[in-house]
């Protein structure tokens, strides 16, 4: 009894520990792994003590084979084959021939530098020829690069962990039998590589199959469930077939689940990412408190000097030879020759290694497994931390990209305006027609008939999903936008930062915006609603009414409208004081004096500024009363800001869609639509006749043009 209460407190101790190491880096904006190293030393025996996995037992190679298992099927479910045609020839030789390369590079290093025997050697360099998905990902979602290095290193970090693993445990056995045979290990890898394989493209289509006859009657929780079972399943039939074949075997499963059942598994995915978190956290933290930093500094600078030769040597030119002839660049091929972290797969094996060369009597394995950790922790946090700089000095940071979903006028506006300013915006057009049909049971929403595709107000529904739902009210044609998932991977709405949804129909933006939530789109979804429908946790609604939206397409289709920007100056611009000055009245003077004792930064961040009020308030009648549109605020970067060559900014800082003007700041740049003739002037009814109760303006004759010093519109 006493022990199982000693494993409870294990477990939770490394639970809590590890959620703790991902919030603080998500926080910070580091990989978590970085932390989870930290925390996992800090609670070991060389910290504080209270972690101590010697207690687990051979439970604990048990739990890290299990991990690691779901580890890879999760990396296969998000690796998407259809973007890996573009650098296909490049992916297969560093995946097979820079698997060999690293493994050479890594024990001539370990050897000649850190004073290895050539058995450890080797090891060492077949532990690190692994790169993962678990660092991998995290580090392309912070830097968004474009999509050819993106899906090269995405899809080294799935394939080469299997492969990679495999390469260490016959690597491992040629060194305990004594007796080095190149054939013999050739035979090793293909069977374990040709099982694991075939026992995961069968388990996977099993699995993908369920997936698509069980939408009708079984819930979303059960069915993803039911996949996990399968896919340590899978993993367990291949280890029985030959050892490590396991490994093979979920990456397969999981990229033919993927093929299998597009849309079906995206909520696998999601339920799956969630396991791997946790997983990734509780077994980070067992594997590095277990290892001695006396090991690690016994090493001595030889260590240090293999893990940059690894780095800055062995790497690139691994990465020059596979790429040769390719259509990447030079800084393309730079890029991903300095991105290479080790993480979870390569921290297990050298963990299990050293526990089975302890057991045979062979020394070294506690400096192998210190060797490992230590490059792990080098090229984590030194790539890790690097990476953005990195991107951004090679030209291939692309900043935040956004996907914009409709048939709305306004889309093209939006796409062409975000390209000119160098931002990534993707399209997903629907036909001009395109509307929901109208089922039985529509509700009524002053006068509008709006489908609830999922049910309820709260967004959820038993069993079949938001996408069979919300599929069945569609038309075809929005289906295979929306819904297939070539256009979404065209789209790379995996990694976009924003998600746009304007069509012409509040019903249409309503489906999309839910089927969206439901399909575990992590971008933040944008729509424009009528003020009564519901909505689900993750829909932000856009601040314009359905109406005003609307009236715009109508007067975009009839060309009557114009881009225009207006950058708010700084006071510094204008060469003005700040507004307790004699320009303001004493009212106003008494009240900016003092709120400039309270926040003397107040009027630089064009808080609490009278005159900046002004204009806001200049703006909202003209935006009510239709004259104008806000469709894009560009507010530059706090630190660095507007910067470059002749005034241009080489980096936009934060952009506001459709921008009401109480978030306005000085040295904002807000692009706005303006009208080029009035209502009357039109022959069209103003937008002040269709409901002269909902408005109390002034007359335009009264609204000055210039607010002390500041002229209306700045052009472009």
């Amino acid at each position: 009894m006493e022990n199982s209460f000693e494993l409870t407190i294990l477990f939770t101790l490394a639970l809590v520990a590890g959620i703790a190491a991902q919030v603080l880096a998500n926080f910070v904006k580091v990989p978590s792994i970085v932390f989870l190293l930290l925390f996992g030393v800090l609670l070991g025996p060389d910290g504080l003590g209270w972690v101590r996995p010697q207690i687990m037992g051979s439970g604990l190679e048990a739990l890290v084979s299990l991990a690691v298992a779901l580890i890879l099927f999760e990396g296969g479910l998000n690796l998407r084959l259809q973007r890996l045609n573009q650098v296909s020839d490049s992916l297969r030789n560093l995946v097979l021939l820079g698997s060999l390369l690293t493994l050479g590079g890594g024990a001539l290093a370990a050897h000649y530098l850190g004073e290895f025997p050539w058995p450890l050697a080797f090891l060492f360099g077949s532990l690190v020829v692994v790169t993962g998905p678990t660092v991998i990902n995290p580090i392309l979602k912070r830097v968004r690069v474009d999509s050819a290095v993106s899906t090269l290193l995405e899809g080294e970090g799935v394939l080469i962990d299997p492969l990679g693993a495999i390469l260490a445990v016959v690597v491992l056995q040629v060194v305990l039998s004594g007796h080095p045979s190149f054939l013999m290990a050739l035979e090793q890898l293909s069977s374990r590589l040709a099982i694991g394989s075939a026992v995961g493209a069968l388990g996977g289509w099993l699995m993908g199959s369920f997936l698509l006859w069980s939408r009708q009657f079984l819930t979303e929780e059960l069915r993803n469930s039911v996949v996990l079972a399968g896919a340590l399943g899978v993993f367990t039939l291949a280890q029985s077939l030959r050892s490590e074949a396991g490994l093979m075997a979920v990456v397969m499963a999981g990229l033919v689940v993927r093929q299998k059942a597009a849309i079906a598994e995206r909520s696998v995915r999601q339920f799956h990412g969630q396991l791997v978190v946790m997983a990734i956290s509780v077994l980070f933290i067992l594997l590095t408190s277990t290892l001695s930093l006396k090991a690690v500094f016994a090493l001595g600078w030889g260590a240090l000097a293999t893990v940059l030769c690894l780095m800055l040597v062995v790497r690139p030119l691994s990465v020059w030879l596979c790429t040769w002839g390719s259509d990447l660049n030079w800084r393309q091929k730079l890029f991903v020759a300095w991105l290479a972290p080790r993480g979870i797969v390569a921290a297990s094996v050298a963990s299990l290694f050293a526990i089975l060369l302890t057991e045979r009597g062979i020394t070294g394995g506690d400096a192998l497994k210190a060797l490992v950790f230590l490059t792990i922790s080098v090229t984590v946090t030194v790539q890790g931390l690097t990476a953005a700089w990195v991107a951004r000095w090679l030209g291939l940071d692309q900043g935040s990209s956004t996907v914009i979903v409709g048939n709305h006028p306004l889309v093209s506006q939006l796409a062409q305006l975000m390209s000119s300013l160098n931002q990534a915006v993707e399209v997903l057009p629907l036909p001009s027609g395109s509307r929901l049909r109208e089922p039985a049971g529509l509700a009524q929403l002053n006068g509008h008939k709006v489908a609830y595709a999922l049910g309820d107000p709260s967004g959820s529904n038993g069993a079949g999903g938001a996408e069979e739902e919300v599929g069945r009210l569609l038309p075809g044609s929005l289906q295979e936008v929306v819904l297939s998932e070539s256009a979404l991977l065209k789209a790379d709405i995996d990694h976009a930062e924003t998600l746009l949804i304007l069509t012409l129909d509040p019903q249409m933006n309503w489906a999309i915006a839910e089927l969206m939530v439901k399909l575990s789109v992590s971008a933040a979804i944008w729509t424009v609603l009528l003020p009564e429908m519901p909505i689900s946790e993750g829909i932000r609604a856009l601040p314009i009414p359905f109406s005003q939206l609307q009236r715009w397409a109508g007067y975009l289709e009839a060309k009557r409208a114009e881009l225009r920007s207006i950058t708010l100056p700084t006071l510094a611009d204008l060469g003005l004081k700040p507004p307790q000055s004699a320009v303001a009245s004493a009212q106003e003077s008494s009240w900016a004096a003092r709120s400039t004792l309270l926040n003397p930064f107040s009027a630089q961040m064009g808080l609490e500024d009278p005159a900046l009020e002004r204009l806001r308030d200049q703006f909202a009648y003209r935006i009510k009363a239709d004259l104008c549109l806000p469709l894009l605020l560009v507010r530059p970067q706090r630190l660095g800001g507007w910067f470059g060559e002749k005034g241009k900014s080489s980096q936009v800082g934060r952009l506001f869609y459709l921008p009401e003007p109480g978030i306005w700041r000085r040295g904002d740049c807000i692009y706005y639509l303006e009208r080029l003739a009035s209502p009357v002037e039109a022959g069209a009814p103003s937008a002040r006749e269709s409901d002269p109760s909902e408005w109390d303006l002034p007359s335009a004759e009264l609204l000055p043009q210039y607010v002390e010093g500041i002229k209306l519109h700045f052009d472009l």
